[in-house]
């Protein structure tokens, strides 16, 4: 259609001097047509045609300077100091929605916003973190872009960081994970304790994984996911896996939680080895200036291996943390993680527990570091009465990840961690490194 038709179809409108309601998204390219038109009208001195263009343009380009200095000047004045305060309200009125969950009175307030310039960098950034929430992730990357230029720096580098997010999921999201490592003991039991003739290895890993979201961060989710584990010197302890997941995600104003039911398969040496059922609850909620994060899951395990099959049961977790954020690209964690284990051979169950400390820093733009430190003293339950005692075990675990953002889908992950475990069965203690590197792709599909 010639823009000048559409024009002279909105001469009738009212209030060509009042607020402009920008259109979602922005699209500046399709501004340039009314800019020509505006232009040559205001030439013209047809003033009344000049104004219908030019709103045109601000409709679909908020931060179009020709197109507000043409309108200043055709209105005197007036037009700007309105739109501003008007622009001003619509952005205080979207916080509040925003902050009582209310999305779609929030999301309509975001737009009103956008009509003035000096707010378009913050009106962006919350319709972008509206529109993921919902899985619309093309809408939300392009606000985000735009909140990206923004000079308040913290705001820059957070909406650079849900770019890169909304880049990797979506209604229909994959990630694959290629990778390497060394592993100092490849043949531990299945609850970490060594076996004779452990010895260390180079090991392969692969991991893909597809994850369904209909309705984007709230609401029901599926993920289903496939991994293999292969070693260069023992086969024997190559492990290939399969599972899926089925949740319930909320995400309110405040509180943030989860319901998920999952089931895995996994093999050991190309024969079947493990059947495992299970259900986790996590919830998250700030108060004050710490958030308070918890989880809890139960896991019905079945080996279906004869020299592992006395340790089928029940596996019993659950976690607390606080986490406070002293600086935007700080992170500390503090908490407490337990465990209980319940197996067909009595003397195999234990009860764990012990604090945990973590953190994460970000280096720079698209790299962090993520580190976490825990020791839990476990007691088995029953005597052993081939070792000749009731074991008493305490496990130490360090882990540091390096994450670096190569990429919109591409990152590069470097890690390293520690076991080192005692017990009051001299021959059962022992110490583990694991360190390896690995390539991971993640992209939204739809």
């Amino acid at each position: 259609m010639n823009p000048g038709l559409l024009v002279a179809a909105l001469l009738a409108e009212p209030g060509l001097c009042g607020p402009v309601t920008p259109l979602s998204p922005p699209d500046p390219a399709a501004a340039a047509p009314y800019v020509e038109v505006a232009e040559a009208e205001q030439a013209a001195g047809d003033t009344e045609t000049a104004l219908v263009a030019w709103r045109e343009v601000l409709r679909r380009d908020p931060r179009n300077a020709r197109a507000r200095a043409a309108l200043k000047t055709l209105c005197r004045g007036d037009w700007a100091e309105e739109q501003a305060e008007a622009a001003a309200a619509s952005l205080l009125s979207g916080l509040s929605h925003f902050e009582r969950g209310e999305d779609a009175a929030a999301a309509a307030a975001f737009h009103e916003a956008l009509a003035e310039p000096e707010l378009v960098d913050t009106a962006s950034f919350f319709l972008g973190v509206l529109a993921l929430r919902e899985g619309r992730t093309d809408e939300a990357g392009t606000f985000f872009d735009a909140a990206a230029t923004s000079p308040d720096e913290g705001l820059a580098r957070r909406a650079g960081e849900l770019r890169l997010r909304a880049a990797r999921e979506g209604r229909v999201s994959f990630s694959g994970r290629l990778g390497g490592e060394y592993d100092s003991n490849v043949d531990l039991a299945p609850d970490g304790t060594l076996r004779q003739g452990g010895s260390g290895d180079g090991v392969s890993t692969a991991l893909a994984e597809l994850s369904v979201r209909p309705w984007g961060q709230r609401g029901p989710y599926a993920r289903v996911s496939g991994n293999y584990r292969g070693h260069l010197r023992f086969p024997g302890f190559d492990l290939a896996g399969a599972g899926g997941a089925l949740g319930q995600a909320h995400l309110g104003p405040v509180l943030q939680g989860t319901v998920e039911y999952g089931l895995d398969y996994l093999a050991l040496g190309g024969a079947p080895y493990l059947l495992a059922h299970r259900l986790r609850g996590a919830a998250r909620v700030p108060v004050g200036p710490v958030v308070l994060e918890g989880s809890a899951a139960v896991r019905r395990e079945d080996f279906l291996v004869t020299a592992y099959e006395g340790y089928s049961g029940w596996r019993g977790t659950m976690r607390l943390d606080a986490e406070w954020s002293p600086t935007e690209s700080l992170t500390l964690s503090a908490g407490w993680c337990g465990g209980l284990l319940r197996t067909y051979d009595l003397a195999l169950g234990y009860v764990e527990h012990g604090p945990r400390a973590g953190l994460s820093l970000g280096l720079g733009p698209g790299l962090r570091m993520l580190g976490e430190v825990g020791y839990s003293p476990r007691g088995y339950q029953n005597f052993d009465n081939p070792l000749g005692a009731r074991r008493e075990d305490g496990i130490l675990d360090a882990s540091a990840v390096l994450e670096w953002d190569v990429s919109r889908h591409w990152s590069v992950q470097a890690s390293m961690g520690w076991r080192g475990a005692s017990s009051n069965v001299p021959e059962l203690s022992y110490g583990r490194f694991t360190g390896g590197l690995a390539l991971v792709w993640s992209r939204g599909l739809f």
